[in-house]
C-alpha cells in the first residue's frame, strides 16, 4: 500500500526508522528462587500468544524492486530469538542508579536502528531491559524493574497499535490461565493480511470548497537546521522525557475544560509559548497533530495497523508576537496559551468533520519513486516546526489485572519515535498517560537539527508549567 511504500523507502534510506512504546514495569522477586528465569519463561509465553492474537505481527516488509512495489510478506514462522532481545546494565554504570537515564539511552539507540531482513523477520522487535543489573547474574532486588519496548516500522503500527501490543502482552503475562507454548510460532497459511488504510477508506476524496491551504514553503516558518544525513551510519536520535504525576495532570485537564479547550490544546499552547520566547522574532510555527481514522476505517480498537492521518495547522506571526510581548506567567499570557489551544481545537473539529476528504495522505498517491523524492529533500528547509501526538489517558491493564495481585505491574508508559531526517517536523512531542498513573511527555529529534540546550529548556518549561502553572489562575469569564 501507499503507506507501506512510503515508510519502507524511508526506512531503507535511514530517513525514518522506528517508532516505540515502552512499558516501565516491575515485579516482586519474593519467593522466586530464580527471578530472571521466571520472568523470561512467562515473557516468552506471553509474547507467543501476543503474536498469535495479532496477524500484522506475522508479516515482514519487502522493499520495492524494479519489478514490484514494496509489499507485506506473510512469514512461515516467527522465531523467538528474531523478535525478543534482552539487554541489561552494568551495576557500576552511572545510569544504573537512574532508571530514566537508562530508558533514555535504550530508546536513543533503538530509534537509530533500521529493521530489515523482511523476508525472514517481521517488521518489529520486543526489547526487554533489566534495570540495575545483568540478566542471569543471580542478583535481584526485592522489586525488579524491567522496561519492555515495542519497536516497529511505522507502516505496520500507529500509536494506538503500539499500546495494543502492550495490552495483549501484559494480559497474557498476568493471566494464570495462559497456556504453555512451543516456539517457533508457525504462521497459519490462511492468515489474513494487515488491513491497509487505503483499502478501508477512500483517501483520495476531495472537497474543493473546504480546503485548508497551507504554505509549506514559507520562509518565516521556524524549523531548525536544514534536512541532512551524511550517511546511514552517521545518524543519532535524541530523546528527553518528563513524567507528570496523575494528580497534576488532573488539575491541568480540569483547567483546560474550564477554559473550553483540551489537554492537547493546552500542550500546543505551552509549546508555542516556549518557542515564541526562545526563537528569534519574526517567525511563525507550523505543527502537525496525528489523529486516529479507526472511526472511519471501522477496524477493531485492538487491531495492530497504521490507520491514522494528521492535521497541519499554523500559528501565525501575529499570535506568536502577541505571546512574545505578554509578560511571562501573566494572565494575559495564559489567555493567549488558551487561545492557541482553542484555535487548534477549531481546526481539529473542522478536520474531523471533513475527514476523510482532503486528508494528509492524498498527495502521496501521485509519488511513484519515494527514493528520489526523499533524497531530493536533503539540504532543503524543513517544512514543519513540530509534531504533537497525545494518545490520551489509556487503560492498558485489563479489569482482571488488579495491580495488587498481578505479577507484572505497570508503572508508566512512554511513546516515542525516531528523530526524522526528512519527514517534516524538527522535533516530535509524544504524550500518553495510563489509567491511575502518570503522564509522560517525550521529546525526540535528529541530533544536529536543533540545539540540545533548547530541548532541555523546553522539557523543563513543560514540566514546570504542568506541575505548577495552573493552580493559582482563576478562569476568566
Amino acid at each position: 500500500g501507499v503507506l507501506g511504500r512510503f515508510y519502507s523507502a524511508r526506512n531503507v534510506l535511514g530517513f525514518y526508522r522506528t517508532t516505540s512504546a515502552l512499558a516501565a514495569t516491575s515485579f516482586s522477586t519474593e519467593g522466586l528462587s530464580d527471578p530472571d528465569s521466571w520472568f523470561k519463561s512467562i515473557f516468552y509465553r506471553a509474547l507467543y500468544h501476543t503474536v498469535e492474537a495479532h496477524p500484522s505481527l506475522c508479516y515482514g516488509i519487502l522493499d520495492e524492486t524494479s519489478e514490484r512495489e514494496a509489499v507485506f510478506l506473510r512469514l512461515q514462522a516467527i522465531h523467538r530469538d528474531d523478535i525478543a532481545e534482552f539487554y541489561s546494565q552494568n551495576p557500576e554504570e552511572p545510569a544504573s542508579i537512574d532508571d530514566n537515564l537508562a530508558i533514555t539511552n535504550l530508546l536513543e539507540k533503538s530509534h537509530a536502528r533500521i529493521l530489515l531482513d523482511g523476508h525472514r523477520k517481521p517488521a518489529w522487535r520486543a526489547v526487554v531491559f533489566k534495570h540495575g543489573g545483568q540478566w542471569d547474574s543471580g542478583s535481584n532486588p526485592k522489586v525488579q524493574k524491567v522496561s519492555i519496548a515495542f519497536l516497529a516500522n511505522h507502516a505496520i503500527a500507529d500509536g494506538l497499535s503500539h499500546i495494543n501490543f502492550h495490552r495483549s502482552l501484559l494480559h497474557f503475562f498476568n493471566d494464570p490461565e495462559t497456556k504453555d507454548c512451543v516456539w517457533p510460532y508457525n504462521v497459519p497459511r490462511d492468515l489474513r493480511c494487515p488491513i491497509l488504510l487505503e483499502e478501508a477508506v477512500d483517501l483520495q476524496l476531495r472537497d474543493e470548497n473546504d480546503k485548508n491551504e497551507i504554505n509549506y514553503g514559507s520562509t518565516s516558518v521556524w524549523s531548525g537546521a536544514n534536512m541532512f544525513l551524511s550517511s546511514i551510519e552517521d545518524y543519532t536520535s535524541g530523546l528527553r522525557f518528563i513524567t507528570i504525576p496523575q494528580n497534576e495532570i488532573g488539575k491541568a485537564v480540569k483547567f483546560s475544560r474550564s477554559r473550553k479547550t483540551t489537554l492537547t490544546g493546552l500542550i500546543h499552547g505551552l509549546l508555542v509559548t516556549f518557542l515564541a520566547r526562545y526563537v528569534p522574532a519574526g517567525h511563525e510555527f507550523l505543527a502537525v497533530t496525528p489523529y486516529s481514522m479507526r472511526h472511519i476505517s471501522k477496524v477493531l480498537e485492538d487491531e495492530i495497523c497504521n490507520h491514522a492521518s494528521a492535521l497541519v495547522h499554523e500559528f501565525s506571526a501575529n499570535l506568536v508576537s502577541g505571546i512574545r510581548s505578554s509578560p511571562e506567567k501573566s494572565i494575559e499570557e495564559l489567555d493567549l496559551i488558551v487561545e492557541v489551544g482553542r484555535a487548534f481545537g477549531r481546526d481539529m473539529v473542522a478536520e474531523l468533520a471533513r475527514c476523510p476528504k482532503n486528508n494528509a495522505w492524498a498527495g502521496m498517491f501521485g509519488v511513484s519513486d519515494w527514493y528520489s523524492q526523499s533524497r531530493a529533500q536533503l539540504g532543503k528547509k524543513r517544512p514543519l516546526t513540530y509534531e504533537l501526538s497525545n494518545l490520551g489517558n489509556l487503560k492498558v491493564l485489563g479489569p482482571t489485572q488488579d495491580s495488587k495481585v498481578a505479577p507484572l505491574t505497570l508503572e508508566k508508559m512512554l511513546v516515542s519515535q525516531c528523530g526524522s531526517v526528512v519527514t517534516g517536523p524538527v522535533f516530535g512531542c509524544n504524550c500518553i498517560s495510563i489509567a491511575g498513573g502518570p503522564m509522560t511527555i517525550t521529546l525526540t529529534w535528529q541530533k544536529g537539527s536543533i540545539e540540545e540546550d533548547m530541548v532541555e529548556a523546553m522539557a523543563k518549561y513543560l514540566e514546570t508549567r504542568l506541575l505548577t502553572g495552573f493552580e493559582e489562575v482563576v478562569p476568566s469569564h
